[in-house]
């Protein structure tokens, strides 16, 4: 995955939490997970032989790239705890994202 990618990524997960719900808020730490989640995903379709040091380094990186983002940094406001729990459990990347819109 490219630095454009990573963008894609920490872009499309700040875009996608714009969605507020009850129960309570999902942590730093889930929101994180999330990230983390969603790069495995995109990893997985577009470079399958990626070594796990790789994919943490990815992982990594687009958690640098999230902090500077400030709708990645409202997660645990506007992410609600079902839309969370349903892209935890997607099996691909545009299935998380369906689950975030």
């Amino acid at each position: 995955m490219s630095l454009a990618g990573l963008g894609r990524a920490a872009g499309v997960a700040g875009c996608a939490l714009a969605l507020t719900g009850c129960g309570k808020s999902p942590s730093r730490q889930e929101c994180n997970a999330l990230l983390d989640h969603y790069v495995e995903l995109l990893v997985q379709s577009d470079r399958p032989d990626t070594s796990a040091a790789e994919l943490h380094k990815l992982q990594s990186q687009a958690r640098d790239k999230a902090k500077d983002d400030a709708e990645f940094g409202e997660c645990s406001k506007r992410v609600s705890r079902h839309a969370l729990q349903c892209a935890m459990d997607a099996p691909n990347a545009d299935l998380l994202e369906q689950c975030l819109l």
